[in-house]
């Protein structure tokens, strides 16, 4: 990632193992134990970082108790110190940034509610969607592009591995997905399914890919390049072997390979492009190009 010269790199979520209650107390405990060294391996490379929250940084899901979520959400927010200009009850875990031309939104996606995953349940909703829809009607005249992060796909069915496959409340009915297309955004990258999907509608390319290291066989990561009126996306892959032995993890059973290896062939090879689209925005229309690996939908699982 280094070698690309990214002015910033963005990780949308699961970002550590975090299964650290029972207490408060344990999580705090924990993040202290865990969130610096994360930290350090980008400042080490002399990479800046905006990460969003994912479900495995608030105790990985289901979640029959809300009482320890406040807590993890602490630790993220102590511990990663994003912006602080998110909804009220979202300093730190919602948040934007402009960038040149571009305006970046990563919202968080755990609001407490009731579904399938117990007391949250996935989306924008309430206040945070009105900080949501506030930040994109004040920037939408004055950048070319938006690009919004959150952890969970909206679009479906994406592939999974090695994952519970949660997804956005609502999908593409949700407000969330028609305030994105109300205001004109561009890409929406998402995390969660350790797997690469890319699905577009209503004019927006969701990006759902990424890669649990010690667990995927497949790590990748996508280059986006901003022009005036154009954005280049290029995924990237490479083959690692995983160990055979466990690391110690706080949930028994649960911890990655001890070992991952790349073979001095695929060194010498490199990471490879695995799709790319060059999303074109002129005269107020926008199209999709020069279309190859995944984004090409053809193969992409079945609705």
């Amino acid at each position: 990632m280094k070698d690309e010269n990214p002015a910033f790199v963005m990780v949308a979520g699961d970002l550590v193992m975090g299964h650290w209650g029972p207490t408060g107390k344990d999580v705090m405990k924990w993040a202290d134990r865990y969130y610096p060294p994360w930290a350090k391996r980008w400042k080490d490379h002399g990479l800046k970082v905006y990460a969003a929250l994912g479900d495995h940084e608030i105790g990985d899901n289901p979640w029959p108790s809300y009482k320890l979520v406040p807590h993890y959400k602490e630790a993220f927010r102590r511990h990663l110190k994003m912006p602080l200009n998110g909804p009220e009850h979202m300093k730190g875990t919602a948040f934007y940034w402009v960038h040149k031309n571009a305006l970046f939104v990563s919202v968080d996606v755990f609001e407490k509610g009731r579904s399938k995953q117990g007391t949250i349940a996935a989306g924008v909703t309430g206040e945070q969607l009105r900080w949501f829809e506030e930040v994109l009607g004040n920037h939408r005249a004055r950048v070319d592009h938006i690009v919004v992060m959150g952890h969970t796909p909206i679009l479906r069915p994406v592939r999974k591995f090695s994952s519970s496959g949660m997804l956005t409340v609502k999908g593409r009915d949700s407000a969330f997905w028609r305030t994105m297309v109300k205001y004109d955004v561009d890409l929406y990258i998402c995390g969660e399914v350790h797997a690469v999907t890319c699905r577009q509608e209503d004019g927006i390319q969701q990006v759902a890919h990424g890669g649990l290291i010690g667990r995927t066989t497949k790590p990748n990561y996508m280059v986006v390049v901003v022009h005036k009126g154009k954005l280049e996306l290029d995924l990237k892959e490479i083959d690692l072997l995983n160990g055979t032995g466990r690391l110690w993890q706080q949930k028994k059973g649960n911890g990655p390979w001890d070992t991952i290896t790349i073979t001095e062939e695929r060194k010498k090879e490199g990471f490879t492009s695995i799709g790319h689209v060059g999303i074109i925005k002129q005269a107020g229309r926008r199209s999709f190009e020069s279309i190859t690996g995944f984004f090409d939908e053809k193969d992409n699982p079945g609705k």
